[in-house]
């Protein structure tokens, strides 16, 4: 992610001397300034240092770790570049069995910029070879490794306006243009011998291409770039073209976004895109093996998609030949064989991606207990929130820690507590709750009823309490001295409230309630503002009980047993949450438009080809509670029914602890991310523009869905 997004995120930058938040030794400071971008390269992790015009490199094979040093060892190694550098790639190539290697050279550029820095990347070189002079603006570029021995690093960037050059090929008026510059190898590196830049593909007036990538190399196969470009006209679009210099576009597609439908293909739209990557090759299983190149994901353009569907990542499926790439590029299907679904963080926008083999990650599973994954292909994306999401990249859909260590997922389901007034739990517990969503199938629940879709069913809390006092009508004062009857009593919210004829007057004092609750046999709107409840003292056995209560100074509404005698509470029992009085059987609709935002294994909505019948069904979905029991006989005043929904699904989310008492409180803002493996552990490196600094995550040690301390190391 390129500084232009994260400009308009950055609240501060800071330079803040941090220790280590791990058992390690501290990290030595590198004087950082301007931390807007990272690269990986041999086992080095290249970083923007923009306000020094110059690149610092982390040695992660150093023990302790730590920036490389300069011939002076009291200071680090600076790499000068280009003015302000944001923008950091390198040559990517792929092995013959399809894994990801380094090639010779990273390149750095600048928003707003017109030169590229060219630096050798080896260890025993690492300075700037050349400096690459465009003469107009540069807005995306890559490159790929050698395809061969003795072949040129290859190196593409989009021009914003067309150079004299490449007027031959695409006239002299119009949009921009992508160019390729060939580079040898640095050990014979000659400035002067460089052959001309050559223009390969054309864009169409007022195009920009935000970000592109090469497509996996191969010798004598011309290459194809994949190009995300946004027109000045609010329109964006994701196109494959072969880099020859014939400007032919295969336009990646997906399903039009529509909300609680299962898409079919049938009506493709243009993809909104701000962030290409792809991944190198991966093995699914003992028989199956993904090309490099075969999935391209991409972070959706918020700034142009004008659909429901604008934010997170998807893929798009080049085909299973990466020598005969599908000439209908559409949208991904996830491992259930459905069309994927969008991976959106759970809080803020995405502001980098990567993609990486060879990791693993600790997941606490529904046991509690820790375990080390493997995953074939991991997706880690910062989120503009600060936010960290990983996400199953070979599975084209979001983890599921929740899930049972043998069996796998679990299916969604319901606890129901009964539970007595003063929150103890009752020893005689029965069914008396039933949720529902119409055409799902019965899974297990507790105390409960229930008929749920796994991958729809949201998480939450609700009481419903029997007889429950009124909120806002608990231990109101009364007006001892008014002339009336004693015991009329009138209150500003009773028709708020929903009070009815048959609720009950519970009259308290400082001691507590009086033992005998009173019916309320009418109401009388006073004209004032104010409501009078009027008693049932007609039995004379309840006037004889509350005889001794009458000059009580306080009063409480309690619902009565016969008309909605219960209270729905979301969450905590309090006004904020109070949601309505329910009668029994009478169905509350906790949701109405429920979509699924995850694909269980054995989802088969949207297969190719169709399964008949179906076991899911489609959205919308309505899921609805409802209190069968109200027989005083088994119920008591102010007992209730807690019953939490266990959609029994949760995302691989962490955050930084940025607490003031943390070490690591500038850490707010995470931009590009890289991942690898050293030395057995699987570690990531987020640049952090907020904190002028680079964050190391220990991805098997990190806990989930948790604001995390240890386990991270800062470099500054």
């Amino acid at each position: 992610m390129k500084r232009g997004f994260l400009a308009a995120l950055l609240l501060s930058g800071a330079s803040f001397a941090l220790a280590c938040s791990d058992t390690t030794s501290t990290a030595g400071a590198a004087g950082l300034s301007g931390t807007y971008d990272l690269v990986l390269s041999n086992q080095l992790v290249f970083v923007t240092s923009q306000d020094r015009d110059e690149l610092r490199v982390l040695d992660l094979t150093r023990s302790p770790r730590e920036f490389l040093p300069a011939p002076n060892p009291l200071e680090p190694l600076s790499i000068p570049v280009i003015a302000r550098p944001d923008s950091l790639i390198r040559d990517v190539g792929y092995d013959a069995t399809g894994n990801d290697v380094s090639g010779p050279y990273i390149y750095a550029r600048s928003s707003g910029g017109r030169e590229i820095s060219v630096v050798a990347a080896d260890r025993a070189r690492l300075n700037e070879v050349t400096r690459l002079s465009t003469g107009q603006l540069i807005t995306a570029f890559a490159a790929h490794a050698p395809a061969a021995d003795g072949a040129p690093s290859i190196l593409y960037y989009a021009l914003q306006t067309r150079p004299q050059a490449a007027e031959q090929l695409c006239g002299p008026f119009g949009g921009g243009v992508v160019m390729r510059q060939d580079l040898p190898g640095p050990e014979g590196f000659d400035a002067a011998a460089l052959p001309p830049a050559l223009p390969v593909f054309c864009l169409k007036p007022a195009d920009t291409v935000l970000s592109m990538i090469a497509l996996p190399a191969q010798a004598n196969v011309t290459d194809s770039l994949v190009l995300a470009i946004r027109n000045v006209s609010g329109t964006s679009r994701l196109v494959r073209a072969v880099a020859d210099g014939a400007s032919v576009e295969i336009p990646y597609k997906r399903p039009r976004p529509a909300p609680f439908t299962v898409p079919t293909y049938t009506d493709l739209v243009d993809i909104p895109a701000r962030l290409v990557a792809t991944h190198p090759s991966y093995k699914v299983s003992e028989t199956e093996t993904v090309p490099a190149g075969r999935y391209v994901y991409v972070v959706l353009d918020e700034l142009t998609c004008n659909s429901s569907d604008c934010e997170g990542v998807i893929a798009l499926d080049n085909g299973p030949d990466p020598l005969a790439p599908s000439t209908a590029p559409v949208l991904a299907r996830d491992v259930t064989g459905a069309p994927m679904l969008t991976l959106k963080p759970t809080r803020g926008l995405p502001t980098g991606l990567t993609l990486r083999t060879g990791l693993e990650v600790r997941e606490f599973l529904a046991d509690g207990v820790a375990y080390s994954t493997a995953v074939p292909l991991l997706g880690i994306v910062p989120s503009s929130s600060g936010e960290i999401t990983l996400f199953r990249a070979d599975e084209r859909r979001a983890f599921n820690l929740d899930r049972d260590p043998e069996n796998g997922p679990l299916s969604a389901s319901v606890v129901a507590e009964l539970r007595d007034s003063t929150e103890a739990v009752r020893a005689d517990q029965f069914q008396a709750i039933t949720v529902s969503e119409p055409g799902c199938p019965q899974v297990e629940a507790t105390n409960a009823t229930a008929f749920l879709c796994n991958g729809t069913v949201p998480n939450g809390t609700y009481r419903f309490v029997f007889q429950g006092a009124l909120p806002g009508l608990i231990n109101l004062s009364r007006d001892l001295t008014a002339e009336e009857a004693p015991l009329l009593i009138e209150t500003t919210l009773a028709t708020s409230r929903g009070v009815v004829p048959g609720d009950s007057i519970v009259l308290a004092n400082n001691a507590g309630a009086c033992p005998a609750a009173i019916p309320i046999l009418r109401l009388e709107d006073q004209g004032n503002g104010l409501t009078r409840l009027y008693p049932d003292l007609s039995d004379p056995a309840i006037a004889t009980a509350v005889e001794p209560c009458a000059s009580y100074p306080l009063f409480s509404v309690r619902a009565g047993p016969n008309v909605k005698p219960y209270l729905l509470y979301a969450g905590a029992e309090s006004s904020a949450s109070f949601i309505q009085r329910l009668d029994v059987n009478e169905p509350y609709t906790v949701a109405s438009f429920l979509d699924y935002y995850a694909h269980p294994d054995g989802f088969d909505l949207g297969l190719e080809p169709p399964r008949s019948p179906t076991t899911y069904v489609p959205a919308p979905l309505t899921l609805t509670m409802t209190a069968t029991i109200g027989s005083q006989s088994r119920l008591v005043a102010g007992d209730r029914y807690v019953v939490t929904l266990l959609p029994r699904f949760r995302r691989f989310v962490f955050e930084v602890d940025t607490s003031q008492t943390s070490n690591l409180s500038v850490y707010t803002l995470p931009a590009s991310v890289v991942a690898t493996d050293v030395e057995g552990s699987s570690l990531a490196f987020i640049a952090y523009p907020s904190a002028d600094g680079i964050l190391q995550v220990a991805l098997e040690s990190i806990s989930d869905n948790a604001k995390n301390l240890q386990f991270l190391r800062p470099f500054q």
